[in-house]
């Protein structure tokens, strides 16, 4: 994975390239059809993201995080920090998944990269930064380096991002709702044109600034969007062509995204404070389409009492609700999104 900072290129073999360098992905008619938001996050990709987050003191809006994170306390992160560096390349072989299977899946694929690829990204991730003994020692794809890599790979994960994939799946789960509106209201240009700032579709060509200048030719393979709190700045790839195609593209959270310790601690919740307990459990259970009755079992209520309620949060502008045969279906709002991700103001229209 490239990364473009502070206005220079990661890429020795683009360090002339024009100003601003851009990321380049050509669609064919049939990657269009193919085109796919990641249901889940995924693991490997926010464990190496995180880390750059993690090492990038300056964002307020994880700041609660890398307090409350025991990254200093955390076996084998000192190996990790090696291969994930806050610029430039990070291997590839880090990322194999695109968010279709969990940690243990990934580990065990992370266990099996071949030699060749070992070698190949730690050969290229050497030619742009020096590298320490161990990162030597895993190009060789001994068994032993792996296995130290798999363990550092999991003590993090568990340690510094598993006690928040509650809060991580309830921003993740509203960002896929405003993609499938997207996609309903402009279809798949619109889909595309809404990806991100940074993100320009020129059909049949989707360009993200701020990047190496690197072109990707899908060729009918299509592409996976996967979405990711603990990316930064822009969409990010993998460096090399061939492997599945996926885009990494940030979902930022407002500054005060995660509870502070004490507040998670003494179960504080803030949207219960506002809402009262009901209507909170009723808003957080809306973050997919669900008909009344799937409300009343997420939220724990009768459904004359989800239904009341319900109404309540639409008549505030917080939900959506409208009749699909002899059922009813709940969204959320844009306001209601806001409103669950901790923004105090309703975005514009």
């Amino acid at each position: 994975m490239i990364r473009r900072l502070n206005g220079e290129s990661t890429d020795p073999q683009h360090a002339t390239a024009y100003r601003p360098c851009v990321l380049r992905i050509h669609f064919t008619s049939e990657d269009l059809r193919r085109v796919t938001v990641a249901q889940r996050p995924d693991p490997l990709w926010d464990v190496l993201l995180s880390l750059h987050v993690l090492q990038e003191k300056g964002d307020p809006v994880f700041r609660e995080w890398r307090r409350q994170v025991p990254a200093a306390r955390t076996p084998g992160i000192r190996l990790l920090v090696e291969l994930a560096p806050p610029s430039g390349y990070s291997p590839d072989f880090l990322t194999p998944g695109r968010g279709e299977a969990g940690i243990e899946c990934q580990i065990d694929r992370l266990l099996s990269t071949p030699r060749a690829r070992l070698r190949d990204d730690l050969t290229y991730m050497a030619s742009e930064q020096p590298v320490t003994p161990w990162v030597r020692e895993l190009a060789t794809g001994g068994l032993p380096a792996l296995n130290r890599l798999a363990r550092a790979v999991e003590n993090y994960h568990r340690s510094c991002l598993a006690p928040y994939q509650d809060v991580i799946h309830t921003h993740l789960e509203a960002d896929r709702i405003r993609r499938g509106r997207l996609l309903m209201r402009g279809g798949i240009d619109g889909l595309l044109a809404g990806l991100h700032r940074s993100v320009s579709w020129r059909p049949p060509v989707l360009e993200v600034a701020d990047y190496v200048d690197h072109d990707i030719h899908l060729w009918g393979r299509g592409l996976v969007l996967l979405p990711s709190l603990f990316c930064r700045r822009h969409p990010i790839t993998l460096r090399h062509v061939g492997e599945p195609p996926v885009l990494v593209y940030p979902v930022s959270p407002p500054p005060g995204w995660l509870p502070r310790a004490g507040e998670r601690e003494s179960g504080r919740d803030a949207l219960s404070d506002l809402l009262g307990h009901t209507r909170a459990a009723v808003l957080r259970a809306c973050v997919d389409t669900i008909t009344t009755t799937q409300l009343a079992d997420r939220a724990g209520v009768s459904i004359s009492s989800a239904s009341r309620q319900a109404t309540v949060l639409r008549e505030a502008g917080l939900l959506d609700t409208r009749r699909d045969g002899g059922a009813v279906l709940h969204d959320l709002t844009d306001l209601g999104i806001a409103l669950l991700n901790g923004r105090h103001t309703a975005p514009r229209p």
